[in-house]
């Protein structure tokens, strides 16, 4: 982000330091406006999962543990993106690797989860109205982007930058779920539900998972883009700076062979374990398919206005997609014109975090709870840039 004023320094801080981390964000925004001039190598690590309900720890398996869930929608998080490659004269070349998720499911979809999934009964006499739906993809590939300097005359300095990826998807899942489920007692309900799951992962070659249409197997396959871009606003004599960047600003994945099951649960299906609980055959009523689909990226946006104070600076951010708000508030220490320590919180998860930033490298780590094992949300990020 000869002899030199204290203002001019921190000037000079607030511009070398965010050109260390383009990502930004519990979304892992890049903004290619902040690619620099220099020559030099770099590479950049960003990710973060969380979720409303259990601990992470918990979330993929049986939650067991703590369950204070939010009365609304609930939503699981992962948001995962690694870049290395070159940079010189704005411009940035690098492999690229990303994975996304967004689970999202209403109050009544996420007590029966937990239910089913302790085997602690269910609340008699409730009508669970079922609202459910995961989407994420991994994908690797390249991506080339530029940064341009604009004079806006004054003390304002006005960056731009745009990004292109091509992105060859590894995997995508996409499921929903509706219906209703009406409990009989504590271990037993009536059910009309539909399930639609696409996932490029799924075992087709077992019967119990898919079943393939005429015995044929076929490997999914995808091949896609993405478009960024971002906007940094500078205040030469404040050092005052503004910034707005979007992720997907346009993108696609096109699949193909993606195994797709349809499902419906009802009445006519259903048995019961030795302990008596309720449990309902899938296969009774599942249609196997293999689809090709138009994945549309969802666009993920990226805004920060940030204030030097001294050797300080106080920075409000917010990330945004799909509906939801991510806002953070932070705060960095300039040690020297080499090191700062930056930390933050974010109001979503109530996560804090805390990263350590040097010229040629950053590493940072966020969690809600120091207990690995109680955490609901945590993150990772570092990287390296050096010059030749």
């Amino acid at each position: 982000m000869v002899m030199m004023s204290k203002n001019m320094l921190r000037l000079l801080l607030c511009l070398m330091f965010p050109l260390l981390g383009h990502t930004e964000g519990l979304l892992a925004v890049d903004n290619p406006a902040k690619n620099g001039q220099g020559n030099k190598v770099y590479a950049a690590l960003e990710a973060f999962e969380g979720n409303d309900q259990v601990a992470m720890r918990q979330y993929g398996s049986d939650w067991q543990g703590s369950y204070s869930p939010r009365h609304g929608t609930n939503i699981g998080l992962l948001s995962a993106r690694t870049e290395a490659g070159v940079q010189w004269q704005g411009y940035r070349l690098g492999a690229l690797y990303r994975a996304e998720a967004l689970v999202e499911a209403n109050r009544d979809t996420s007590d029966l989860v937990r239910q089913y999934n302790n085997s602690s009964g269910y609340d008699v006499g409730r009508t669970y109205q079922l609202d459910y739906q995961i989407k994420g993809f991994e994908a690797d590939g390249a991506r080339l982007s530029k940064s341009f300097q604009l004079n806006l005359g004054g003390q304002w300095q006005m960056d731009l930058g745009v990004g292109l990826s091509y992105l060859r998807g590894k995997r995508i899942k996409l499921e929903t779920a509706s219906g209703q489920v009406v409990t009989l007692n504590s271990k037993d309900f009536n059910a009309g539900v539909h399930l639609n799951d696409s996932d490029s992962q799924m075992n087709i070659t077992d019967l119990a998972s898919f079943n393939a249409p005429f015995g044929r197997l076929a490997a999914p396959s995808g091949d896609g883009y993405a478009v960024d871009a971002g906007v940094v606003l500078r205040h030469r004599e404040s050092g005052v700076s503004i910034e707005l960047a979007v992720a997907d600003l346009a993108g696609r994945i096109n699949w193909k062979n993606l195994p797709n099951n349809v499902t419906d649960y009802s009445n006519a299906t259903k048995y019961y374990d030795a302990d008596g609980y309720v449990q309902f055959n899938p296969t009774a009523t599942r249609t196997s398919s293999y689809q090709d689909v138009s994945q549309n990226l969802d666009p993920k946006l990226w805004l920060a206005a940030s204030y030097p104070i001294g050797d300080f600076e106080v920075q409000g951010a917010a990330s945004y997609t799909r509906g939801y708000w991510f806002p953070q508030a932070g705060i960095k220490y300039h040690i020297n014109p080499r090191w700062a320590v930056n930390a933050d919180f974010d109001f979503r998860f109530n996560t804090f975090g805390l990263s350590l930033q040097h010229q040629w490298f950053y590493l940072g780590l966020r969690m809600d709870n120091t207990n690995m094992d109680t955490a609901r949300a945590y993150g990772l990020n570092g990287g390296i840039n050096i010059p030749f």
